[in-house]
Parts: C-alpha cells; structure tokens; sequence
C-alpha cells in the first residue's frame, strides 16, 4: 500500500515503486539500468569536480502544466534537509555543502550549496569532488517537487494523487490514504513522452499473495512483486524471475540503556547468530551476509571487484567468542539474569520464522539470557525506534543510491550520528571523502569504517541480504530494475501483442 507521493518524505519500498515512475530528477535509469540526464539537458562541471552547473530542460513541466524550474530543486532539498525524521533520506544531502553544519544547527538554510541562478539554471557546490554524485541526484528524494503546489497543500501534500503533481512519464489517479485500487495514466505534458508507450497501469492492493499469483496466472494482471517469501514450486513456472537485492536486515541496539549499551553484548549477540541457518530456509530466499554493505551492489570503476568481495566477512558465527563476549557484559553491567525485547514488524511474512531462529541461537549460546519477542505495527515500531524506547529491533533497510557509504553513514539504523562516536570511524569517512576518484583508497577506508561500526564497536548486527521473486509478463518487454532496490521502471516498458 502506497503511504506517501511526498518525495522527501518517502521511505518504504511501495510509495518508491511508484514514485520512481512518476517523477523525474537530473538523472534517472535507463531500462539497462545506466544513468542518464533527465530532467537535466546538460552540465557543467567546475572547481575540479566540487560545482556542477546543470541546464535544465525548457520543455519539462508538471502534470498541471506549470514548467519545472531550478527553484523547484532548491526548495525540495532545503525541505528534505528540515525534516527531523529521523528514518528520512536526508542523509543523502550530505555530499552539499555545509548540509551537515545546517543540520546540526551551526549554519543557516540559506547557505546550502544549492542556487537557482535562473529557472532553468541550477548550481550545485559539493563538499569536493565526490565520485557518486549522480546517484545520489538519481535518487527519489532528491527529484524536484512544485513549490507552488507543495506549498499550498501544507502537509497534505502528497497524501493523495489530488494534492500531488508529476513532472515523470506518468501521473497517479485515484489514490486516497488507505487505497486498495489506482492507476497510473501517461503524463501529456512529460517532455519524454514519445518514449512512453503505456498509456495506463492499474495497481491494485490484494490481501495476500496467493490471490495476486493467481490473477498472474489468470492472465488479469503483468506484474506481482513476491519479495524474499516463496516456494519452489511457485520459483519454477513460467514468468517467475529473482533478483538479488541491496536489502539488508539488522537487529539495531539501544545504545542507551545499560546492556544493549555495552559494546561485549552487542559483540556477543552478533557472534552467536547463526545467519546460515536462517539463509538455508527453502520457503525464505536470503543471503548470509557478514558485513553491513551487501554483496553484488557497488563494483569499483577501476577493477569491476564487488565491494563485499574486497571487503570479505567482516563477523560471522563464533560461539566462544560470543561467550566470553557475554561473560565480559554480564561482568560489566553486574547482571547475570537478562530479559530483553526485541521488536519485529508483524506485517511481514517471515516475521515469526527469523524471531524464533534468532532467540533459539541468542538463549542457548549466551546462558542466562532471555529473549521476549515483539509484534508490532511498522508505524509503532518507527515511533518507538525514534524515541529510544526499545532494547533490540528487527530492522530491513534498502538504500536510495549506489554506493557502499549509504549503508556506512545512514543504513537504516537508528540515531546513527547521535549515538555513535568513535573518531577513527569519523577520520576514515572524512579521509574516503577526500579521495575523489582514487577509488581504491577511497574504498581502502570505507572498509575501515564498516569495520569499526560492525566488529569494533558492534553498532549493529547485520543478518542478511534479502533477493526480490517477482513474477513478470513474458510479453512484457524493457522493464528495468533500479540498481538499489526492488522498484522497477516503467518509462520504456512496452507489452508485444
């Protein structure tokens, strides 16, 4: 169910889906999943790779007719840099100058490095010459979004297809909050629309997935998402495809309650799960993964080696050391007997089978722990993860762009940048910043970070990297896939008679 058409505000998989198809920014993916210019006719690169001057296209408007204009970025990235969620992507400002001083409250708004010089002249000052800059501008959270619109709708803008306007291939018609059915219609005033050879797409929200595989193989509907969750049997008909996914789960630690806050703990929790035995599900399609960055996501310009491959396993199972990890917490926060809760979103599938393998490995490899596990609703779950009000959560998390820092610097975990303080981890991201385009010692000192955050200090437990079933019309033709997530792109889609 879609929750949001709001672009910066945007954070779960199926308000992405749709809003990758419906709105544009200076770059977007091709079908072969290469980025492109988009909204965006040309730019200018100065200062050594540290301005980027982009002119952008006179014939691009919104679906109201209004034209996209240079203020219509400067305004969506000062209002996702505002936003005080701390789930959001505001992370991915992070590259613009003082984006992070504006954060943290020592600068003004004003001096974001973002200008509109003209309506379609749009400068943009970097912290330096950053080698990922276009996929960070290719991501949903930093496409444009109407000022005028936006402002007049407050904060319902975006909550249904009423109060939005698109400047994509495609408008949305006839979502409401809570929507079961809408529909995705060509956009007239779309600059590329000659390309675009759907003249409509309707979504429609079953209440599970059996019903939608059976109206795919009823021949009612082209495309089912199936996600991580499917059998054999469904794994070998005809239309079925999967992807490996940059989609990451984690359990994520309350750094500021007194167990989950020692580092032995959280060393001890990471040592003792046994990601194999999770990823050996035949009904449940992961990877084991034994690093925060995933596998098969960001290759090197310069050699084509995946970064996980580079950076190998950084943790894994290791019972003694998770012990004698456990005996040192128990020693240093006086407590031999512990219960905690970890928290899990019920809506999800799998949600019971990871719970009781992840308690069945922490209770028997650590003696004298105890672990309550924990349905609650996604909102609630946000909610409580904002506040600092749990021990432990279950937490899946897909990035917004490629490149391995997305996982190092946002990830998805919680309070991140608040609670996590070790100054090597610092120095090594300022020193991968300041790399440009020495790939490999950049990527030398992003290892060293993830290292700190994942075997160090423990900040998070990673668990492993999800794969995305679908199912897929065999007559539908160039689809694309994003290369951060499960979104597919539908500009050039086009289905043989």
């Amino acid at each position: 169910m879609v929750k949001m058409l709001d672009t910066v505000k945007s954070i779960d998989q199926n308000s992405i889906q749709i809003n990758q198809n419906v709105f544009e920014g200076l770059y977007r993916y091709d079908k072969e999943g290469h980025l492109v210019l988009a909204g965006a006719k040309s730019e200018k690169t100065e200062d050594g790779g540290r301005v980027h001057v982009y002119r952008l296209r006179k014939d691009a408007k919104w679906s109201n007719g209004d034209p996209v204009v240079a203020q219509d970025y400067v305004y969506a990235w000062k209002k996702l840099l505002s936003l005080k969620e701390s789930a959001s992507n505001w992370t991915n400002l992070l590259i613009l100058k003082n984006a992070n001083e504006i954060h943290d409250g020592q600068k003004d708004m004003e001096s974001l490095g973002v200008q509109a010089l003209d309506d379609h002249t749009l400068r943009v000052e970097l912290i330096g010459n950053i080698p990922y800059y276009k996929e960070i501008f290719a991501s949903t959270a930093m496409f444009p979004q109407n000022h005028a619109v936006a402002e007049k709708y407050g904060d319902e803008y975006g909550k249904t297809s009423a109060s939005t306007v698109f400047n994509g291939p495609f408008s949305v018609v006839g979502l409401e909050q809570g929507s079961k059915k809408w529909e995705l219609v060509k956009n007239k005033n779309y600059w590329g629309r000659k390309d675009v050879k759907l003249k409509r797409i309707k979504y429609v929200v079953e209440r599970d997935q059996p019903s939608d595989q059976k109206d795919f193989f009823k021949g009612k509907c082209d495309y089912v998402r199936i996600g991580c969750s499917y059998d054999e049997k469904l794994a070998s008909k005809k239309g079925f495809h999967k992807r490996l996914i940059p989609e990451v789960s984690m359990i994520c630690f309350n750094q500021k309650r007194q167990v989950t806050g020692n580092v032995h703990f959280r060393r001890a929790v990471t040592y003792a799960i046994d990601r194999k035995k999770i990823a050996a599900s035949k009904t449940f399609h992961v990877k084991a993964l034994y690093g925060i960055v995933p596998a098969n996501y960001s290759y090197s310009p310069e050699n084509d080696v995946d970064y996980r491959e580079d950076a190998g396993n950084i943790v894994g199972l290791d019972k003694k050391k998770a012990q004698n990890e456990w005996k040192q917490a128990q020693k240093e926060t006086g407590r031999n007997q512990v219960t905690l809760t970890l928290l899990f979103t019920k809506d999800m599938r799998y949600s019971d089978d990871i719970a009781r393998k992840i308690k069945e490995d922490l209770e028997t490899t650590l003696p004298g722990l105890q672990i309550k596990i924990k349905m609650v609703e996604l909102n609630e779950k946000l909610e409580r993860a904002f506040d600092h009000d749990y021990d432990m959560f279950y937490q899946s998390w897909q990035p917004s762009y490629v490149d391995p820092l997305a996982f190092i610097v946002n990830g998805g975990m919680e309070h991140l940048r608040e609670d996590y303080h070790n100054p090597e981890y610092r120095n090594n991201l300022e020193k991968a910043a300041a790399c440009g385009g020495d790939f490999s010692k950049r990527r030398g000192f992003i290892i060293a970070a993830e290292k700190d955050l994942v075997e160090k200090d423990a900040f998070v437990a990673p668990l492993f990297q999800q794969s995305n079933g679908y199912l897929l019309n065999p007559n539908m033709r160039c689809v694309g896939f994003v290369p951060y997530g499960s979104a597919c792109i539908l500009r050039d889609a086009w289905i043989k008679k």
